[in-house]
């Protein structure tokens, strides 16, 4: 019974990882200058064409969303992603006394259990570029653990609700203070 609850705890709190985004930029850069904005992805041999057009799709509303005007010529940044997906195995050990120790003499002992969960994890990169200098002004590292969508709907839901969490922050506020 100990054992099924441990396990059933482990998955928990591994199985409702939730999105980690680091955020960097350019100091310098005028982000207030940006009002329109192009999406590049070079399509690799084999890649899911189905989840680039799910990532594009939801990348140009988020920006839409935020004011900006997607044009195909002259943008002021080009945003550009990358992603990819790895196995990963997750390691859980609990120790678990068993027996009554008497005054000092030993009777119990710890035993160790340790259960594996394995999981996906995905990992996307959005790179804001500028177009005059030539240079990315902003980046966007997105990690999660992946869910299984069962429908295309719930897929385009579910990638929608990503990149708008790695573009949350996107311009970065306190520039925008200046």
């Amino acid at each position: 019974m100990k054992y099924l609850f441990t396990l059933l705890l482990a998955f928990l709190f591994v199985g409702c990882s939730t999105l980690e985004v680091e955020h960097d930029y350019d100091e310098n850069y005028n982000f207030t200058k940006v009002h329109t904005f192009r999406i590049m992805h070079n399509v690799k041999e084999g890649e899911n064409t189905l989840l680039n057009e799910r990532i594009t799709t939801a990348l140009r509303d988020v920006l839409e969303k935020k004011g900006y005007q997607k044009v195909e010529h002259n943008a002021d940044l080009i945003f550009v992603y990358h992603y990819g997906v790895k196995d990963k195995v997750d390691l859980q050990t609990d120790y678990q006394m068993i027996g009554f120790p008497r005054r000092g003499f030993g009777g119990g002992a710890m035993i160790a259990t340790t259960t594996t969960y394995e999981y996906k994890e995905g990992t996307i990169i959005i790179d804001a570029y500028d177009t005059q200098t030539k240079k990315i002004v902003w980046r966007a590292v997105g990690v999660l653990e992946v869910q299984h969508q069962e429908t295309p709907q719930e897929r385009r839901a579910y990638v929608y609700k990503i990149i708008s969490g790695v573009m949350k922050d996107f311009p970065p506020h306190k520039q925008l203070q200046r």
